[in-house]
Parts: structure tokens; C-alpha cells; sequence
């Protein structure tokens, strides 16, 4: 496997840091992964060490205000402007690599938001999307003053901050909330606007989600505390090509789980993607 980490500037200016997991060999498919709230691409080690000694080619790329990207930290003018970016990282993906190698898109929570407004656009774009930790709503293990603040002064206080209390809900796996919350590119704060959008984009996606006609696979933790109301979103799926996968007993982030567990869906993931090549 060879590592890369580098960068390209968006259309405003911003610095965009990427990384790229290269399998041995012709790669048979590449993911590029749109990560969550408050984290960044670097938090899929497990996800690489499945996917790339089979043959999987793997970009992700840090949103703008996190990780190791510029941009004011935890904040977006609008949800839109994560999709614009991934979409400027898409063009370069496919610049670099062979077109004729199947792209898929895989988004995890704030990022399967913003995978579903982009796939809704540009289906053209991927051969298919998988979605982890998604749904339709905000579950108890999101403080309700911490929804209710965001929601009321993002337009008066936009860069305000709230602290980022979602550690007790990624995983069940001790060791992954240790290290959640002692990685120094996880956001201990995000502001109040990026909150409000994130709501405002649960919304959306419960109508975008019906545009979108290439094959989907949801991976879902059965007791993610973080969002709730996935069966809200299968609901609407038009796609003739669709999988939803409930995990019983696990969290939001269900490619950390227990190590028993996540080898069950990283499993499923890699045999859909097989699958769908």
C-alpha cells in the first residue's frame, strides 16, 4: 500500500488537504470518502485497511475548517459549499486517475448529507453510493440546548461556537472514543452555523434522496444515539439498485465498531462494491 498526503485550492481560495491509500497493482475501483462532523479523512484507517489490499484505490479529503484543510474552524457558509468541494475534488480524482476505473462515493453522517445533495446533481459522476451513519434526524445523543442555540444564532452569530459532545456516541469500542477525543484534528468546538446547516440538511435530503437512480447501499448502527430516522430515508428511495443494512446493537460510526463487528460491515462493504464494479 502507498500513502500519499497532498492538497489543491478551491474555487474561494481554500487549501483542501487529501490523502490517497494505493493499492498494489491496477486498482479495480476507487472510493472517495466525504467524512463527518468534526473529524477527518484520516479516521478511516479501517476502511483503507480493508478495501486497499483488495484492489481499492482510496481518496478522502479533509472538509473545509477541518482536519488539516484551511478555512475557519468548524464552519461553512452553507451545506452547499461541502458539496461544491467535493466536486472540485471529484474532477481532480478523475484528472489523475483512469476514467474508465469505477468511482464510487461513500458518505458518513454530515458527510452522507453532503453526498446525497452532490449525487442528486451529478449521478454521472460515481457508478454508485454508499451512505453510513444517515438519516433524517438528530438522536438523544445530541444535546438539545446545544440544536436549539445553533438553530437560533447562526444567523446572528454565525462563528459562535458549541462544544462538540458526540464522543459517547461514535462507537462502543472504548479505545475509538479515546482516541476521538484525544485526536488533535478532531474539532473540540464547531460553530453555530455549520450546526444549523447540518439540521437544515437533514431536511433537504429527505426530498433529494428520491432523485437519486444509481445503485445505494446504507450502512446503519441499530443504536446510533447521533442520527436517528434512517427507515425516513428508505422510504423515498427510487433507486432500483438499493441496500439498507441495520446492524444490530451498534453505534453512529459502524466501520469503528468493536473489532467482531466492523468486520462484519466492512465485509458487506466490500463485497457490494465487488458487486457493483
Amino acid at each position: 500500500m502507498k500513502h500519499e498526503e497532498k492538497s489543491f485550492t478551491t474555487r474561494d481560495g481554500i487549501n483542501i488537504v487529501y490523502q490517497v491509500w494505493r493499492p498494489e497493482g491496477t486498482p479495480k475501483g476507487i472510493v472517495q470518502i466525504v467524512h463527518g462532523l468534526a473529524e477527518h479523512a484520516g479516521r478511516y484507517v479501517n476502511v483503507v485497511n480493508k478495501l486497499v489490499p483488495e484492489g481499492y484505490l482510496i481518496y478522502g479529503d479533509d472538509h473545509r475548517g477541518h482536519g488539516k484543510s484551511d478555512g475557519a474552524r468548524g464552519f461553512v457558509k452553507s451545506i452547499e459549499e461541502f458539496v461544491e468541494d467535493q466536486r472540485e475534488f471529484t474532477k481532480l480524482i478523475k484528472e489523475k486517475e483512469d476514467s474508465t476505473t469505477p468511482l464510487f462515493l461513500l458518505g458518513h453522517s454530515m458527510g452522507s448529507l453532503i453526498s446525497i445533495l452532490y449525487i442528486a446533481q451529478f449521478p454521472e459522476d460515481f457508478k454508485g453510493l454508499i451512505l453510513s451513519g444517515t438519516g433524517s434526524a438528530v438522536g438523544e445523543g445530541v444535546n438539545w440546548f446545544t440544536i436549539m442555540l445553533a438553530r437560533t444564532m447562526s444567523k446572528i452569530l454565525p462563528k459562535m461556537t458549541v462544544k462538540n459532545e458526540l464522543s459517547d456516541g461514535v462507537s462502543r469500542d472504548p479505545a475509538v472514543k479515546e482516541a476521538y477525543n484525544n485526536d488533535p484534528y478532531v474539532l473540540d468546538k464547531v460553530t453555530t452555523r455549520l450546526g444549523a446547516e447540518i439540521f437544515r440538511g437533514l431536511k433537504i435530503v429527505q426530498s433529494e434522496i428520491g432523485k437519486i437512480n444509481i445503485p445505494l447501499l446504507i450502512q446503519k448502527g441499530e443504536k446510533d444515539p447521533l442520527i436517528i430516522k434512517t427507515e425516513v430515508l428508505a422510504e423515498k428511495i427510487t433507486s432500483e439498485d438499493s441496500t439498507v443494512k441495520i446492524y444490530d446493537g451498534l453505534f453512529h460510526e459502524v466501520y469503528n465498531e468493536l473489532e467482531a463487528d466492523r468486520e462484519i460491515v466492512l465485509t458487506d462493504l466490500k463485497e457490494w462494491l465487488d458487486n457493483h464494479l
